[in-house]
């Protein structure tokens, strides 16, 4: 469970835009938000390394944080939040913005959560291909009850099984809300060599994996 919070130190900013936005990243500084809960945004600025130091990208949307911040003028210098948001630079992949949403810990949020695996599947042991085809899941829970992961048990799935949303088990207090037939784990059948044709290529042509860009939140500038 995740009833504990990790601390981040932030400072309310006092110029906005993106030029402001712009010279603040240039100082090592990412530009936030803090809002929700009907009380009005307030502009903030998180150290870069302070902000990787207290979290991984893998916990970022599930974390709960206790916000220190400096330069309040409206007398909230510890709220509980999570983070709503994370914008990246689509070529460097350094973090450009974050949102910090307020919570309370006596209402229930949604959120999601990591879904990992355990256990052996005597299907795998013969050759089968274990893909998860659903990483994370939506949940209903208050944000004391927030668990760190969803296991699902692959123990006993032979080639072609599977296993849905349906069959996880969830912690007393979480609800999955998801539909109950998607399917979160398939044990797929192995590949022959003869089924992998490779393609042809032109002669003398280079050919190249080219990845796609991956674009994480919205491309506005804080």
């Amino acid at each position: 469970m995740r009833s504990e919070q990790v601390e981040i130190p932030v400072v309310v900013r006092s110029e906005v835009g993106k030029i402001a936005s712009r010279h603040l990243r240039l100082s090592g500084q990412i530009p936030a938000v803090l809002y929700g809960r009907g009380a009005e945004p307030i502009p903030l600025a998180v150290d870069r390394v302070v902000f990787a130091k207290a979290l991984s990208p893998s916990a970022w949307y599930h974390t709960l944080v206790s916000l220190k911040v400096e330069g309040s003028e409206r007398g909230e210098d510890r709220p509980t939040v999570m983070i709503a948001e994370v914008q990246r630079d689509l070529i460097e992949r350094r973090v450009i913005s974050v949102d910090f949403r307020r919570i309370s810990l006596s209402e229930k949020i949604h959120t999601h959560v990591p879904v990992r695996h355990v256990g052996e599947s005597p299907g795998m042991k013969k050759g089968g291909i274990l893909d998860q085809v659903t990483h994370e899941l939506m949940v209903e829970c208050l944000p004391t009850e927030m668990p760190d992961h969803l296991e699902v048990d692959i123990t006993g799935l032979e080639i072609g099984g599977s296993v849905r949303v349906r069959d996880i088990v969830a912690v007393p207090g979480v609800r999955i809300l998801a539909a109950e037939d998607d399917a979160v784990i398939v044990i797929a059948a192995p590949v022959r060599a003869e089924e992998v044709a490779p393609a042809p290529a032109g002669e003398g042509a280079l050919v190249e994996d080219v990845p796609l860009p991956e674009v994480v939140g919205e491309s506005e500038e804080s």
